[in-house]
């Protein structure tokens, strides 16, 4: 859909963040909303256009609070799944860095690695490229198809070239409206 059509309100109302006027949405029988924390860190993955990463945080902190807001204490799994998750965007080199030292692609690359590093059901993706060049892009969408073979992506996106490369079922939305 276009620029203010109401995707990143549909994105933020599936993933917990923002609260329908009516109904509820469900994951596994249970409601996602503002205030079911628990099913939202555990199930739900979001990878957020502007990355938001605390830059206060290493790369290895923002990936690793992600498993802690999901309950998991065991800190030899926080770090294996950590390092894996990192891995898995060629970002385990990095670690020791703040996202002030990293490009816009690669503060992306740590974002959805914190997005997958907790194993969800669901991996919201909103505009994750809108603040990247051609080649981060490329790259990033590679990234998200990979995961969507073991996990549902749902990728809000204004660029029908990405939605015709990668999107393997698509829902436009015009003026609020599915």
């Amino acid at each position: 859909g276009k620029s203010g059509c109401g995707k990143t309100t549909l994105l933020n109302i599936i993933g917990g963040l923002d609260k329908p006027q009516s109904g509820q949405v469900l994951l596994d029988g249970e409601s996602v909303s503002p205030t079911s924390n628990r099913t939202r860190n555990a199930k739900i993955g979001y990878i957020f256009q502007n990355y938001n990463l605390s830059k206060s945080m290493t790369v290895y902190e923002n990936v690793a609070s992600s498993m802690r807001l999901c309950g998991v204490t065991d800190e030899d799994e926080i770090e294996q799944r950590t390092l894996a998750a990192l891995k898995s965007v060629e970002m385990e080199k990095y670690r020791k860095r703040y996202p002030d030292e990293l490009s816009g692609g690669q503060q992306q690359r740590v974002a959805i690695a914190r997005a997958i590093v907790k194993k969800p059901d669901v991996i919201l993706a909103d505009e994750p490229t809108g603040n990247l060049d051609e080649q981060n892009t490329v790259m990033v969408m590679d990234l998200l198809k990979e995961i969507s073979r073991e996990h549902l992506v749902l990728l809000v996106t204004h660029e029908q070239d990405l939605v015709d490369l990668y999107c393997d079922e698509v829902i436009e939305i015009v003026d609020g409206a599915v």
